[in-house]
């Protein structure tokens, strides 16, 4: 199979281990990031081999003030394919569910800038599925999940994850 991650150039980042698995890096313009697995066995439920390896995909900008506005940095992106990279080199067998933040009305573009991320490191070894749900507003949610190709419960995840999508979009 052909890896297309071929990102060299990214911010230096720190793994620590715990229930949620963190990443952490700090960009040249001082801002800190805090990227999280965060433990999510309730998202797969009814499938108890997966459930254990179930995480979601959280990012937390952890000295976010108000008076000043992010710039754009083509290192955050690169950053977080090596994360990605590295989190499923560590735990392979993982699913990583990606909920978009909708809070503010800006989730169509949180959902683009996460599409072009995974795309710098899925290559052939990975798989990415999207779906849309509607909570008891109406108002649309996106999702997205990840897994490796080689994953012994491909089928079942990808199976399960499309059920419900379609049980909550109704």
């Amino acid at each position: 199979m052909q890896d297309k991650f071929s990102v060299k150039d990214f911010y230096e980042f720190q793994y620590q281990e715990g229930k949620d698995k963190s990443y952490f890096f700090e960009t040249n313009n001082g801002y800190f990031y805090q990227i999280k697995f965060k433990e999510s066995s309730y998202i797969f439920s009814d499938l108890i081999s997966v459930r254990p390896n179930s995480y979601e995909f959280i990012i937390d900008f952890l000295n976010h003030s108000n008076s000043s506005k992010i710039v754009f940095d083509s290192l955050i992106p690169n950053t977080i394919a090596a994360i990605y990279k590295d989190f499923f080199d560590r735990f392979g067998r993982s699913t990583v569910v990606y909920i978009i933040d909708s809070s503010d009305s800006r989730e169509s573009a949180r959902k683009r800038k996460f599409d072009r991320w995974v795309e710098m490191f899925k290559g052939d070894e990975y798989f990415k599925i999207d779906a849309e749900i509607f909570d008891n507003e109406q108002n649309r949610i996106f999702s997205s999940l990840i897994i490796k190709i080689d994953n012994p419960n491909f089928n079942e995840i990808i199976k399960y994850f499309g059920s419900l999508s379609s049980k909550y979009s109704k």
